[in-house]
């Protein structure tokens, strides 16, 4: 096994990606410490880690919150003695935040407008802190121990929106281009510490995030075509019938498919690989290095 006996800090571990990263580095002997914001998905899959044979602490913590993240990390010393690596998986959109964008689009009273003019300040603010500051201050809280013993391994996961201009993405993309600018600048800081810094994108992953979306965009449209009144963004299902469709049906047809080359999804497992790839000492000598895992939608 190439992880035996090494500590992994998972954020964002409890479903979706995470939960595959998690699996990942157990089944090649890393010892898990799950942070999330959910307990029971913390404690299920800790739970199935331990069942594996290694060590699992589930740590329920709202990393936006900077207490909280300190807190976490000294928690994982305390019950290990140590970090070894550091997977920043935070991320995504939560729910609360497409509330917000709908309901900053209806107090605008148009529904024909540039996505970008729905985006208000909070949820710009909102995006920053749930996909980027998470991973900057969680690599910053790591970062004195990995210093001390001359090693360690940091990954985080961005996505290919933070390559691809996305018109309806901006905020998250925007934080995930800002993802792949801190992996090479830590990189380049760390390096003279044995300290490596990567970086893996996910294409299509259907996680909770993109079942949510999906859901939500597939009833969306069969409302505005019951009431003959299609917006603009999805004049192209104008003579489409996705009427009994399921969600992920609708999901893999029409954004899937036309967008990914080799013509299938990706999953979490393809992530967690990844990641085991590059906290092994197969990757010793590599670090600033962005890998795009999306069945090639994104090739440079």
């Amino acid at each position: 096994m190439k992880l035996e006996g090494k500590v992994a800090i998972v954020a964002g571990g409890g479903q979706g990606i995470g939960e595959g990263i998690v699996r990942c580095l157990a089944e090649e002997g890393a010892n898990i410490a799950l942070v999330d914001i959910n307990s029971e998905t913390a404690e299920k899959i800790s739970d199935e880690v331990k069942s594996m044979g290694r060590k699992a602490l589930p740590v329920v913590a709202d990393l936006t919150d900077d207490a909280q993240l300190t807190r976490s990390v000294q928690d994982v010393v305390d019950f290990f003695g140590k970090i070894d690596i550091l997977v920043n998986n935070v991320g995504g959109s939560s729910v609360e935040t497409g509330l917000l964008m709908q309901e900053y689009r209806e107090s605008l009273g148009d529904d024909t407008l540039p996505t970008f003019l729905y985006n208000s300040p909070e949820i710009w603010d909102r995006f920053y802190t749930l996909n980027l500051k998470t991973h900057v201050m969680l690599s910053h809280a790591v970062t004195p121990f990995f210093i001390k013993q001359k090693s360690g391994k940091i990954v985080n996961i961005s996505s290919d929106a933070g390559r691809l201009p996305s018109p309806t993405q901006m905020p998250y993309g925007a934080m995930k281009a800002g993802d792949i600018s801190i992996t090479w600048s830590l990189a380049r800081a760390l390096a003279p510490y044995n300290v490596t810094v990567n970086c893996v994108c996910p294409g299509f992953v259907y996680s909770p995030l993109w079942a949510r979306g999906a859901t939500g965009q597939y009833n969306a449209i069969l409302e505005a075509q019951a009431k003959g009144q299609l917006p603009e963004r999805y004049n192209r299902f104008a003579a489409e019938n996705i009427e009994g469709l399921t969600p992920y049906e609708f999901w893999m047809k029409y954004i899937v498919l036309p967008n990914t080359p080799m013509g299938r999804e990706q999953t979490a497992e393809d992530m967690g690989r990844a990641v085991v790839f590059f906290v092994s000492e197969d990757a010793k000598n590599v670090t600033g290095q962005v890998l795009h895992i999306d069945g090639g939608m994104v090739m440079r």
